[in-house]
């Protein structure tokens, strides 16, 4: 039997508090646990059912707003120290807006957003290993390749162009994105491995195929994962036609 709606988004906004102050409950230095996360779900999730029944639309705005002030005042009242707090707080109101969010009708959505914020949370050290290990090329081959794809290809026409219509832009960058996905992974992976701290981009790699069969040899893996997208682009369009 299925609960009613009220209490399906209750039950959600409760264990979304719960999951995310269990985890904040392990920091010493948060001024908000288990219970204070599970409090700031619940009061989103009634915030949000009064502003349904009242036509009240700063009812949500209101608590979001008292929810930051209280944590930035628990953290201002005590001796600076090394942890200024700023996590706790934004994961406090991105709780409160889950349990806004699962009154609206979307408990499941919330929960699983809930589950994604609580490993981002405890996963810090891991995450905060792998952005110091990155260098600026690796950075900017990641920036090359999200250009590809979220900036290029969704203003692409998808339709036939040229002669006889054979030509379509967005399935020919479609391909670019492809064959460059295709490099960033082998480099990344090479890096995971420690077999190619030396060489400069990922991005630019035009295919995984091209590695030479000593993969440990630097000159020539440097030469195979350091083409330029340009080859990327050439293959592509050669395939199109």
């Amino acid at each position: 039997m299925d609960l009613p709606p009220d209490w399906s988004a209750l039950a959600a906004s409760i264990g979304v508090g719960l999951l995310i102050g269990l985890e904040r409950e392990r920091n010493p230095q948060a001024k908000a646990g288990l219970r204070t996360f599970a409090l700031v779900a619940l009061l989103g999730t009634l915030a949000q059912m009064i502003a349904a029944r009242t036509g009240s639309a700063w009812t949500v705005a209101v608590g979001l707003a008292a929810v930051a002030g209280m944590l930035i005042a628990a953290y201002a009242r005590d001796e600076p120290h090394g942890d200024p707090g700023t996590t706790t707080v934004a994961a406090a109101a991105v709780c409160y807006c889950l349990g806004a969010f699962a009154a609206m009708g979307e408990p499941a959505l919330a929960v699983a957003l809930g589950v994604g914020v609580t490993a981002l949370l405890y996963f810090k050290p891991e995450l905060a290993g792998i952005s110091h290990a990155l260098t600026r090329q690796d950075l900017l081959s990641i920036l090359q390749f999200a250009v590809l794809t979220f900036v290029v290809l969704p203003v692409l026409p998808d339709r036939g162009m040229g002669p006889y219509g054979v030509l379509n832009p967005h399935h020919t960058w479609l391909m670019v994105v492809l064959i460059s996905g295709v490099g960033l992974a082998s480099y990344m992976a090479l890096r995971a491995a420690g077999i190619c701290s030396c060489v400069p981009t990922s991005a630019r790699a035009s295919s995984a195929s091209t590695f030479s069969s000593d993969p440990r040899s630097p000159s020539r893996t440097e030469h195979a994962l350091s083409s330029s997208p340009r080859v990327a682009m050439a293959t592509a369009i050669s395939a199109a036609w």
